[in-house]
């Protein structure tokens, strides 16, 4: 079989060695990397990843995030470099949390041979600098069984869900969280685990998966399973619940019998313990409310329909024509945490303001501004509820109640920006308040509405607005 190159990089970062652990760390830097075998070009694909901890990372004197670069490079078995290059990332801020970390993830594929991969992780803001290296042998057409893949949430691609999201990456038809070093919890206890299996024809094993303490002892046994495996390979995958598994470092073992012979492959992971996990899960949840994205997942189905529906005050043309009430839950929800990510005055820190500020007045409007009777109007459906979304609260109000023949209206005045005002008439008689006259071009006059109001009235808010509104009361 041709070999057509003796390494290949398609995407930046991490790898892993055939006769070392699968998980390396140094100085604090975490090193994965998962091999999967390709016989049409018998090369090895490494899924690499490179776990840094937020503890590391300065953030910015703003506070708005941290930057950190990140250099890589691969050597062959002869010590010379196939590949080099370094770039620079940025993230949310640092964080003492020990297990807070990001991810950077590269896909690469090598010939047969053997690999070192280094890797160096500087801090730009401090200029600290944390390295590691790897070895790495390829996998070869003997090989039965890619390595084994654990992450804290696998799930599978659907028709409206094929991209992977911040952090995940895809292998096959599966999204899988990126993580070198899996951490679960108590309250998150789940672990998911992948195996690719290889034959040249279809034959049938047995899988099973153990779990050992950091002392070698076997603490869990699964079952043995029945595995088929096609022509060529198959993916065999699975799960396991440990709540209840005491705090700790851990070792997943699984154990592949096929065509009479039988592999292990194992990865690391780690419990923790209830009261760390209660502490750092009550900072997640707060920082996590922050975000464009919290924001949103906390809400049900309606919820995200009535959060969608007033961003016709604020969207730009056809930026609402993605959406559609056939779109799932979560497709929904990525389509409003894009959409305000985009407005995000700060995007370097968690809290979007204009997101707030918009929700806030639009809660504001439905308290204030709802118009009952027997076509009832929410609040920021009406006319002030509108302005006051796109807006805010006015600078000035001038109101006045029915006298004579002037109906009850009222006047905002925006002096600082565009200067814009707008006045409201209850044109109703019971607090139902329409928009009459603007300068703002966005907004459609009122035909009559100088006649409406009356002329000492007109001259009343001509006088609050400081101009002359007896030409423009004409006009229309």
């Amino acid at each position: 079989m041709s070999r057509l190159s003796k390494f290949a990089l398609v995407a930046a970062l991490a790898v892993l060695p055939l006769n070392l652990p699968a998980y390396q760390r140094e100085s604090g830097v975490a090193l994965r990397a998962v091999r999967f075998y390709r016989p049409d070009q018998d090369r090895t694909r490494v899924k690499g990843l490179v776990q840094i901890p937020l503890s590391m990372l300065r953030g910015d004197q703003d506070g708005g995030g941290a930057s950190y670069t990140v250099s890589v490079r691969v050597a062959d078995s002869t010590g010379l470099a196939l590949y080099q290059q370094a770039w620079q990332s940025r993230v949310r801020g640092g964080s003492s949390n020990s297990n807070a970390y990001t991810v950077e993830i590269v896909d690469f594929a090598v010939a047969p041979g053997k690999y070192r991969f280094e890797v160096e992780v500087g801090d730009s803001a401090s200029g600290r600098k944390m390295s590691a290296a790897v070895d790495l042998q390829a996998l070869s057409d003997s090989s039965l069984a890619s390595d084994l893949l654990i992450a804290p949430e696998m799930r599978l691609a659907s028709s409206d869900d094929t991209v992977p999201r911040p952090g995940e990456f895809r292998t096959g038809n599966n999204l899988v969280t990126a993580t070198a070093r899996v951490f679960l919890t108590p309250l998150r206890a789940k672990v998911f685990y992948l195996l690719e299996a290889y034959a040249d024809r279809q034959d049938s094993g047995t899988l099973s998966v153990a779990i050992q303490d950091s002392a070698g002892k076997m603490v869990i046994q699964s079952k043995a399973l029945p595995a088929t495996v096609s022509s060529g390979g198959s993916v065999l995958k699975g799960q396991l619940d440990l709540a209840g598994l005491p705090p700790g470092d851990y070792l997943m073992v699984a154990h592949l019998q096929l065509a009479g012979r039988t592999i292990q492959r194992s990865a690391e992971f780690t419990m923790a313990g209830l009261a760390e996990t209660l502490a750092s899960e009550s900072a997640r949840r707060e920082t996590a409310r922050d975000t464009d994205e919290g924001y949103f997942a906390a809400l049900s189905v309606p919820e995200l329909d009535q959060a969608q529906a007033p961003l016709i005050y604020v969207a730009e043309a056809r930026e609402l024509s993605p959406w559609s009430d056939e779109l799932s839950p979560e497709a929904k929800r990525r389509f409003l945490a894009n959409f305000w990510k985009r407005r995000d005055p700060t995007p370097a820190t968690p809290k979007n303001e204009r997101r707030e500020g918009f929700y806030g007045a639009i809660a504001y409007a439905n308290r204030t501004y709802r118009e009952g009777g027997r076509n009832a109007v929410s609040g920021w459906r009406s006319d002030r509820g509108r302005v006051y979304a796109r807006h805010g609260a006015p600078e000035e109000v001038f109101r006045r109640q029915q006298e004579g023949r002037a109906p009850p209206y009222e006047v905002w005045n925006y002096a600082s920006g565009k200067g814009y005002y707008y006045i409201f008439v209850d044109r109703s008689g019971f607090g139902a308040y329409s928009l009459v006259h603007s300068n703002d071009r966005q907004e459609s006059p009122f035909p009559g509405w100088g006649a409406l109001l009356g002329g000492p009235a007109v001259a009343d808010v001509g006088r609050f607005l400081g101009i002359d509104l007896s030409s423009a009361s004409r006009r229309f």
